[in-house]
C-alpha cells in the first residue's frame, strides 16, 4: 500500500472519528460564522418597506434580517471553497434566489416549513477555491401551504482556505516570545514548549492534507477542524509574565518596579501622603504613562492607588487610559450618576461597574480587577461592584494612558495620589488588601 494511500486512510478515519463523536457539532466545525448584521455584510434597508431587523433569541446573533421584495438583496465576499445561507424556517416564509459570483445558483429555494425552526442551512454549495460573492434576493413568492412570502437571512458561513489557516497558525507560532525575553521580561506573556510542538506538528500534519486532498474534501475539513481546535488549545494555553509597575512618588515619577516611568504634563508637587510622599495633582496638571506600558497590551490587570479626593466636578479620573473619545478605561471618584465608576469601551458602548462616589478629603484605597467576563471594584480592600465586562486593554491598545486627565474635556483631578500599582495580572483580594499595608 502506497504512502499517499495510508494518509488518505488515516485522514478519513480521522474525519468519521469526528463524525461518530458529535454530528451536530461537526456540522458547524471548520467553517466561519458571519452574523448578518456584520459589517462585512451588505445589505439594504431598514423599516417597513426594506429589509428588516428582527430581533430573535433563537437566531445566531440574536438578529435575523427579513424581507418579502425582490428590489431588495444581501451580500457577503469571502475566499474558500464552500459557503452556507443560515436561516429561519416556518409555515410563514416564502422563498429567495441564490446568486455566487452574480450567477444564478439556487432558485426559487424554498424556506417554507411546516414547522419554525431557526439556523436552518436553507442553502449550500462547494466552490474551486478563490475569493467568490453569494447574493440573496427575495422573490416576492411564496408556495401554496405558506402564509406569508417573506425570507430571513440570520448570518453566511464558508468553509476557509486550508492554505490561509496554516498561515494564520505559522504567524502565530512566528509571533511567540523568545527564552530570553520572558526571562528579562520583555514580554507580557508566553507558551509553553509543549504547546508550541503540539501546534507545529498539526500544521505539518495540515500541509499533508492540503497536498493529498482537494478543498472541501473530508481529508481537508478534518485538517481545518484540527488546525483550528490547536490553535485554540494553544492560545488557551497563554501562560502570562507578570510586568507590575508602581509609582510610589517619592519626590519622583519614577516606575520603582519596572522601567516604564510616568511623566508630568504641567507642574506637580510632591506632599505628605497615605506612604510617605503622595503626588498633588490641583486640578491644573496631570501625568503620563508611557504607550508601551504593559497594560496597554494585556488580556487582564489590577488596578490599585491610594486616593484622596479634595472637590470639584463629576467625571474627573483618576485614571483614563485610551486612545480618543471611543477607546478608553477611566477610573472617576464621581460620575454624572454620583458613582465611583470603573468604565471600558472599545467604541461598541461602555461597559461599566460602578459603587458610592469616593468621600472628599479622605485616603481610600482603590483597586479594579479585569480579565474578560469578569470585571471587580474594591474599596478599601473589600468588593463593592462586580460585573461581567467582555472588553480588555488589548481589543483596543491604548497609547494615550494618563493620570488625573480624561480623554474626554472633562475636569482635571483636583486631589492626591499615592502608591499607584498596576499589573497585567489579576490579583486576589488577599493580594489587593496586601498592597495596602
Amino acid at each position: 500500500m502506497s504512502k499517499r494511500t495510508l494518509f488518505v486512510l488515516s485522514f478519513t478515519l480521522i474525519f468519521c472519528m469526528f463524525l461518530g463523536v458529535a454530528a451536530s457539532a461537526l456540522e458547524d466545525a471548520g467553517w466561519i460564522t458571519v452574523d448578518v448584521t456584520s459589517s462585512e455584510v451588505d445589505y439594504y434597508g431598514k423599516g417597513a418597506t426594506n429589509w428588516r431587523k428582527l430581533n430573535t433569541q433563537q437566531a445566531y446573533n440574536k438578529v435575523e434580517i427579513s424581507s418579502d421584495r425582490d428590489l431588495h438583496e444581501v451580500v457577503f465576499s469571502f475566499e474558500g471553497t464552500a459557503v452556507r445561507w443560515l436561516g429561519s424556517v416556518g409555515p410563514m416564509r416564502g422563498t429567495g434566489n441564490v446568486y455566487i459570483d452574480d450567477v444564478l445558483v439556487g432558485e426559487n429555494v424554498d424556506l417554507y416549513r411546516e414547522d419554525a425552526d431557526f439556523q436552518v442551512v436553507v442553502f449550500e454549495t462547494t466552490l474551486d477555491l478563490g475569493v467568490h460573492t453569494i447574493k440573496i434576493v427575495p422573490t416576492g413568492e411564496r408556495n401554496e401551504n405558506s402564509s406569508f412570502d417573506a425570507i430571513t437571512v440570520d448570518a453566511f458561513q464558508y468553509l476557509p482556505s486550508l492554505q490561509n489557516k496554516i498561515d494564520e497558525a505559522e504567524g502565530l507560532l512566528g509571533q511567540a516570545p523568545t527564552a530570553d525575553q520572558v526571562e528579562k521580561k520583555l514580554v507580557s506573556f508566553y507558551y509553553p514548549s509543549e504547546a508550541m510542538d503540539s501546534l507545529a506538528s498539526t500544521i505539518s500534519e495540515a500541509r499533508v492534507a492540503l497536498e493529498n486532498f482537494s478543498p472541501g474534501e473530508p481529508g481537508q475539513i478534518a485538517a481545518l477542524i484540527s488546525l483550528d481546535e490547536m490553535v485554540k488549545d494553544y492560545e488557551n494555553s497563554r501562560i502570562i509574565v507578570p510586568r507590575p509597575s508602581l509609582y510610589s512618588f517619592e519626590d519622583a515619577l519614577a516606575d520603582s518596579l519596572g522601567t516604564f516611568d510616568a511623566t508630568a504634563v504641567g507642574t506637580v508637587t510632591y506632599v505628605d501622603g497615605k506612604v510617605d510622599k503622595a503626588a498633588n495633582l490641583d486640578g491644573n496638571s496631570h501625568l503620563l504613562l508611557p504607550a508601551d506600558h504593559p497594560i496597554a497590551s494585556s488580556d487582564e490587570f489590577t488596578i490599585a492607588v491610594w486616593v484622596n479626593w479634595r472637590e470639584g466636578n463629576q467625571w474627573q479620573r483618576i485614571l483614563d487610559f485610551g486612545n480618543n473619545t471611543s477607546q478608553y478605561l477611566f477610573l472617576t471618584p464621581n460620575s454624572g450618576s454620583n458613582t465611583l465608576r470603573f468604565a471600558i469601551t472599545k467604541g461598541s458602548g461602555e461597559q461599566f461597574i460602578e459603587t458610592s462616589s469616593l468621600p472628599k478629603n479622605e485616603w481610600v484605597h482603590v483597586a479594579v480587577t479585569l480579565k474578560r467576563g469578569d470585571a471587580r471594584l474594591y474599596v478599601n480592600g473589600k468588593l463593592a461592584a462586580s460585573g461581567n465586562i467582555d472588553i480588555v486593554p488589548s481589543d483596543f491598545s491604548p497609547k494615550n494612558n494618563y493620570i488625573a486627565k480624561s480623554q474626554w474635556p472633562d475636569p482635571l483631578f483636583n486631589g492626591m495620589i499615592d502608591e499607584l500599582y498596576i499589573n497585567n495580572k489579576v490579583l486576589t483580594a488577599e493580594e489587593i488588601q496586601d498592597l495596602m499595608k
